[in-house]
């Protein structure tokens, strides 16, 4: 696990706000700059670097007692979509916008991070490609790092 402490930012992204999560989330993190968003909440979560035990508690916890407003998760990254495909409570009320899907080369091993878009979790399962051409090796296929089933467990 990274030793990289929580941070939340405010950005905008195509004229909207945005509040993009970094760091770790364990025992320590604090969701408490989250409740004082007002309006829908976009959480862009492709910062968030590592998650422990506690972390998951809190995070479950702090959103079961802030049902108030609509929340979209955009950016998830692997060590997120683990989570929410685990703990059915991980998402609390919120929609899944967007997560990174792990690609890895059946032959020099290179990982690679692929967008998947709304467009593509609306389908079950998720339209996710299959595989492409590895742009380091180039002789190489980047697959999906796992079952699409698995992985995507959270789109019940």
């Amino acid at each position: 696990m990274h030793n990289d402490k929580f941070k939340v930012e405010k950005v905008v992204v195509n004229g909207k706000e945005e509040i993009r999560l970094t760091g770790v989330i364990d025992e320590d993190t604090d969701f408490g700059t989250l409740e004082k968003s007002s309006g829908p909440l976009y959480l862009n979560l492709s910062g968030i670097t590592g998650i422990n035990s506690l972390g998951i508690r809190g995070w479950v916890n702090f959103w079961k007692a802030h049902t108030d407003k609509p929340v979209f998760y955009v950016e998830c990254p692997p060590v997120i979509v683990r989570q929410m495909s685990m703990i059915p409570s991980f998402c609390g009320h919120g929609n899944v916008v967007s997560v990174y899907a792990p690609y890895i080369c059946n032959n020099c091993e290179a990982e690679q991070l692929v967008l998947v878009g709304s467009d593509e979790l609306a389908s079950n399962p998720p339209k996710v490609t299959e595989s492409f051409s590895c742009t380091k090796c180039n002789s190489g296929e980047m697959e999906l790092d796992g079952s699409p089933r698995q992985y995507f467990a959270f789109k019940k």
